[in-house]
């Protein structure tokens, strides 16, 4: 253990673990870091998950591995980044250069790695003399980034959201430490990983001047020398050094609670709170987000979690303290957990759960640091720290209990879902579409992937066409249901819900198309899956362009119809 310790304290600049007075928490933190690969190998194994999201990124890997390109769309004259994150992609590349197909298995073996090293640097983090968070409550920090479900899900699923937690976590840990080389390092891959993390940058930069002024230049000549290249190969290779898909979210997506006739003081207070509660800050208590859309709350009833709204509470009384009591060392996490608040819930339309990973972490590392300040109201130290090991088992024990009940309905929604309705649904489109068709859809992942055909998606993140057709409408017209009924395609794939309640005229479609598909969960099988009823994704039908080599009269029996 000797020498494992010493590879990690040299190669990830890690500062303390060797300190007789810590072993005991470092002996925890390491055993937490088997545990978190583990688990996560569990998972793999147990459940077999692919994000749908996954396969966007792994498409642009495997279609540069067949020599078409690092793009999605193969059609287009022009590569198109229908990526976001950088690392996103070039690490599945490295698998797909071996063997199509092992990308996206790369990366969930960096996920597990990724896990481990985030587990110790938070142990690092923790028993740093310019924190020293207490021993229980450092082991609450370690054990959610090890077993807390969706630190688990995504990266599992073939997507980066582990190696963010791991980028931000180094970049923090080396913000307090003033470690000018690897920071620049991490600050790199955090732009790297996902670059709305520039904010964050800019965090540890400022800190960074204020505090050592002379290693500013260094670190932001290490960072710069690490993701300009990145920056350059993208301007020239696609045009643009900004990800097509954050062009398409900020054109066809607009921001509802700015509405003129809405906007208002008490509709600012209400959508505030709203996304603090329902959506931002949920993983601070026992969720479950796998349906992708409704989130499951453990112990609670509503659309809130009371323990998540405990922790948020601990996390104002830590970001106080720091405050007052101008503590430092901890002033660029306060910064990052306030700023990125206001950056999700007043700039960025819709929160998906992958975004919140990260930040996840830092806003509970504050959590932590409010309690840790609060326990020090407690004169009697045994006292104190009897009461802290009682909250961590406590609120640990619940992310572990509802574990294995969250891994069996990826499970279930893996099988009955994924493959059984989405890949299905691909894999028939590969079978009778044209290279010249195209199909328009919200659901990206799992259609272009199986069915290697255009896709026309909602909001565009694989389309330019789509993008151009949004920035030719007005804010309100830009929907899926019109971006459908204006662009034609010849194959439409529409979740029932969508067209039962959010299209606002169904007419058109059964004027213009006819269904020539229906895939939906096995009726048997669907009560089976957990918490079904918080999924948008149980049934697609695809539609077809009515055409004059096709049958009629068309079966107008297979279009949805609305249930009493």
């Amino acid at each position: 253990m000797t020498q494992f310790i010493a590879i990690v304290q040299r190669y990830l600049f890690l500062e303390g673990l060797e300190k007789k007075e810590d072993q005991f928490v470092v002996r925890a933190g390491i055993f937490i870091a088997m545990l978190a690969v583990a688990l996560r190998l569990v998972f793999w194994v147990y459940t077999q998950r692919y994000w749908d999201d996954a396969l966007i990124a792994c498409l642009h890997s495997e279609n540069w591995a067949r020599g078409l390109g690092l793009t999605h769309a193969v059609s287009f004259d022009n590569p198109l980044q229908g990526f976001t994150s950088p690392l996103g992609v070039l690490i599945p590349m490295l698998g797909d250069w071996v063997h199509i197909g092992w990308g996206i298995e790369l990366m969930k073996v960096a996920s597990m790695a990724a896990s481990a090293l985030s587990v110790l640097v938070v142990l690092a983090l923790g028993i740093h003399q310019r924190v020293r968070l207490a021993t229980p409550l450092l082991l609450v920090a370690m054990a959610y980034v090890a077993i807390e479900h969706h630190q688990i899900l995504w990266g599992m699923a073939g997507m980066e959201s582990q190696l963010a937690v791991l980028s931000l976590l180094l970049s923090i840990y080396y913000t307090v430490t003033l470690r000018a080389v690897p920071l620049g390092l991490s600050l790199a891959f955090c732009m790297l990983v996902r670059p709305d993390f520039a904010i964050w940058t800019v965090i540890s930069g400022v800190y960074v001047l204020c505090q050592q002024p002379r290693s500013f230049l260094k670190v932001v000549g290490v960072a710069l020398g690490v993701y300009l290249p990145w920056v350059c190969f993208t301007f020239v290779y696609f045009g643009s050094a900004i990800p097509h898909t954050i062009i398409a979210k900020g054109v066809s997506f607009g921001l509802p609670w700015l509405r003129e006739d809405s906007l208002s003081f008490f509709s600012i207070k209400r959508h505030t709170w709203m996304m603090l509660s329902e959506q931002l800050n949920i993983h601070l208590g026992p969720a479950f987000e796998g349906h992708g859309a409704g989130i499951h709350k453990f112990f609670t009833t509503g659309p809130e979690s009371i323990i998540a709204n405990i922790m948020f509470c601990f996390a104002v009384v830590g970001t106080i303290t720091v405050v007052v009591k101008r503590q430092w060392a901890l002033w660029p996490l306060c910064a990052f957990v306030v700023l990125y608040s206001a950056y999700y819930v007043y700039l960025v339309p819709i929160i998906y759960g992958w975004y919140k990973v990260p930040f996840t972490v830092a806003l509970l590392l504050l959590s932590l640091w409010g309690i840790h300040q609060l326990s020090l109201l407690i004169p009697r130290h045994p006292w104190r720290n009897r009461l802290l090991a009682g909250f961590a088992v406590v609120y640990m024990g619940a992310f572990a209990l509802v574990l294995p009940r969250c891994f069996y309905a990826e499970r279930m929604i893996q099988s009955h879902i994924e493959n059984d309705v989405r890949r299905e649904a691909g894999l028939y489109l590969q079978a009778h579409m044209t290279p010249e068709e195209t199909v328009g859809t919200e659901a990206l992942g799992y259609i272009a992937y199986y069915s290697q055909g255009r896709v026309y998606d909602w909001p565009g993140l694989a389309s330019r066409e789509v993008v151009e057709w949004s920035r030719e409408q007005p804010a309100e017209a830009r929907t899926l249901e019109n971006m459908c009924r204006a662009l034609k395609p010849e194959y439409l794939f529409l979740r029932d819900l969508e067209v039962l309640y959010n299209f606002h005229n169904q007419r058109w479609l059964e004027q213009e198309y006819h269904v020539v598909a229906v895939f939906e969960v096995d009726p048997d099988k669907r009560e089976s899956i957990p918490w079904i009823r918080r999924s948008i994704d149980p049934i697609f039908r695809i539609y077809k362009r009515n055409g004059p080599g096709d049958e009629v009269p068309y079966d107008t029996h297979l279009f949805p119809r609305r249930t009493p």
